[in-house]
């Protein structure tokens, strides 16, 4: 690793920064202190809404903006002002939603737009991600809420692996142009625009920063990980990261439970203090 090139780190939330409980260790808020004085902005991207990634980034002490939804969605640091915006064809999204909530009732229909996270019913697989994130879903009467045709910008399927495949396939049969759907967990099918990535948000994150790509560490832990892990100068994957996450980083660090996103950044800022002297 060129540590002493670094100067912009973004990194993945679950399964990178958290633990297995969810949490983040002292060791690793403390080291981002220290990253922070050193004047390295540590950006936070993820799946999840800007809402719940934004008591994470207070909680790690840290004033960068949030890349939201895979990079669908980029806001600023305090203003939450919008940097970047790529929602999903709305045509297209119609389509699979009605699909899934017409012909697949037990799949939970998680809808994201902007700062908002819509259901059409709150079930257990809704509650559990309520407690994970720490947010409330807002619920609403889907039939209203889609005929304003709002600028949505990811769609979550939550579900039992039988039922989500089956929807998984049956989206796969739609003509659908300008989007995308993933696994960002074994019961998570993802749906945004097909040009959303972590790269992307790497890149516009970047642009933000007016730092060079060759000058980025990127750190993360599954597959939709992969594309900013090799968009960046340095990739990284955890210790409990995917095969494809593994076999595109240029180093592979402990995992999230032996703290090796802080393993990482200490190596950075060893090389920044060694360029110093």
């Amino acid at each position: 690793m060129n540590r002493t090139d670094i100067q912009l780190i973004v990194s993945d939330i679950d399964g990178t920064i958290l633990n297995s409980e969810h949490q983040v260790t002292q060791e690793l808020k403390e080291t981002l202190e220290a990253v922070t004085k050193a004047s390295i902005p540590f950006v936070l991207t993820s799946a999840r809404s800007p809402l719940a990634m934004a008591h994470i980034r207070d909680e790690l002490g840290l004033e960068t903006p949030l890349a939201a939804y895979n990079g669908a969605y980029i806001s600023e640091y305090q203003t939450e002002k919008e940097l970047f915006s790529l929602p999903v064809d709305f045509t297209e999204a119609n389509k699979v939603i009605q699909l899934a909530n017409r012909r697949y009732p037990e799949v939970a229909i998680n809808i994201y737009a902007g700062n908002r996270w819509l259901v059409p019913k709150r079930n257990p697989w809704v509650q559990l991600e309520e407690e994970i994130t720490q947010m409330k879903a807002e619920e609403v009467e889907l039939h209203r809420f889609l005929a304003e045709e709002p600028a949505i910008h990811k769609v979550l399927f939550i579900g039992d692996q039988e039922p989500l495949e089956q929807l998984e396939r049956s989206i796969g049969n739609l003509v659908l142009l300008e989007s995308a759907q993933y696994r960002s967990k074994e019961n998570y099918l993802e749906f945004t625009h097909k040009k959303v990535s972590k790269a992307l948000a790497l890149e516009q994150v970047a642009a933000y920063y007016q730092v060079d790509l060759a000058h980025t560490l990127a750190i993360g832990d599954h597959d939709n990980d992969v594309s900013m892990i090799g968009a960046a100068g340095v990739g990284v994957a955890m210790g409990n990261a995917s095969e494809a996450a593994r076999k595109k980083a240029d180093f592979i660090t402990a995992d999230n439970d032996h703290n090796g996103v802080a393993v990482v950044l200490k190596q950075v800022l060893q090389g920044k203090q060694e360029r110093s002297e």
